[in-house]
């Protein structure tokens, strides 16, 4: 999934975002996540930054994982 899964993720939420909040401001700007994550909080989407959260973990964990395996 990587940084196009990312992009893909973001891209969705932006698109249920009207154009005047600040989270969509910050996305359009392509600012840091962290600055899209409390501007997401700020406004009440918790929920984004929740499944953000579960995302990276996952990609993480993934990762980890196939790093592993060709380890060996």
């Amino acid at each position: 999934m990587g940084q196009n899964g990312l992009e893909q993720f973001i891209a969705e939420f932006r698109r249920r975002l009207p154009a005047q909040s600040k989270t969509a401001q910050a996305i359009d700007r392509f600012d840091p996540f962290e600055k899209i994550a409390f501007k997401a909080i700020d406004e009440g989407y918790v929920e984004f930054v929740d499944q953000f959260s579960k995302f990276m973990e996952d990609y993480l964990r993934r990762s980890t994982s196939e790093t592993a395996d060709s380890d060996r």
